[in-house]
């Protein structure tokens, strides 16, 4: 007999998004895409990328690689450009303090922050008008969501946590923890040098998401809030982004009438 299905669980609304669009103060629009594209959908998302990004698509091994690379700039190029009344290829980036990529100042006039994550066949992407975030989206995959990996970087509340758990509940468990802490990592655009024990998030079944505890600055708890993104079956995401009582909205995007 099948379990009922959680509010946690229950599929998410991905609609196509409105031809004008626009953010309100407190607003966030998470973008999703899927990376299994065709040939012709392929080279029209490479069409929207400059020399650089292209030369960095095709660095990569696998071809697979290489078109969820196009497929996820190209989402990020034409959805910003949308905002910003901008074509694709006039937007130029640059790198913040600790190498986070931002919109060049000069083009982004209504202060747009975004963040973008991919694994598997999905990509995410966050937007918002003035308010630092991180997004993180991983495929759940049973030989990584190990009580092994989770001793070896979370913390010692949180593996404490996840081995209490019965064993039919640990994978997901982890996921949501991974996940969760990925985001305020790229929220920070620490990157690596934020080592993933220096804090935590609550992610036991039942339990509302939340930044728990950073063991650098208490006061950080209350500069954030985390919210569970639901892309699709068989994956995780979660929202790390300031302030507070959001009002999140969910654009399913496609390549049809892309221009550069």
């Amino acid at each position: 007999m099948l379990e009922p299905m959680s509010i946690a669980d229950a599929p998410m609304i991905w609609t196509a998004p409105p031809e004008a669009l626009a953010l309100r103060a407190a607003e966030v629009h998470i973008w999703r895409v899927d990376l299994a594209q065709d040939d012709g959908v392929i080279a029209r998302c490479r069409q929207l990328l400059p020399p650089d990004e292209i030369a960095r698509a095709d660095r990569f091994h696998f071809s697979r690689d290489r078109r969820r690379f196009a497929v996820s700039h190209a989402m990020v190029r034409d959805v910003l450009g949308k905002y910003l009344s901008l074509k694709s290829q006039e937007l130029r980036f640059v790198e913040g303090p600790k190498g986070k990529p931002d919109l060049h100042p000069e083009l982004n006039t209504l202060g747009l922050k975004f963040n973008l994550s991919h694994s598997g066949e999905f990509a995410l992407l966050g937007v918002a008008a003035g308010l630092i975030m991180g997004i993180d989206v991983e495929e759940v995959r049973p030989d990584f969501g190990t009580q092994e990996i989770a001793e070896r970087f979370f913390s010692m509340s949180e593996v404490e946590t996840l081995r209490a758990l019965p064993e039919h509940q640990k994978t997901e468990a982890f996921f949501y923890c991974w996940t969760r802490k990925e985001a305020y990592i790229k929220a920070q655009g620490e990157g690596l040098s934020l080592p993933l024990d220096s804090f935590d998030v609550a992610f036991a079944p039942g339990v509302t998401p939340a930044l728990l505890r950073v063991a650098e600055d208490p006061k950080e708890v209350s500069r954030w809030s985390l919210y569970d993104i639901r892309p699709g079956p068989g994956y995780k995401a979660a929202l790390m982004i300031e302030g507070q009582h959001h009002d999140l909205r969910y654009w399913e995007w496609t390549a049809e009438g892309i221009c550069n």
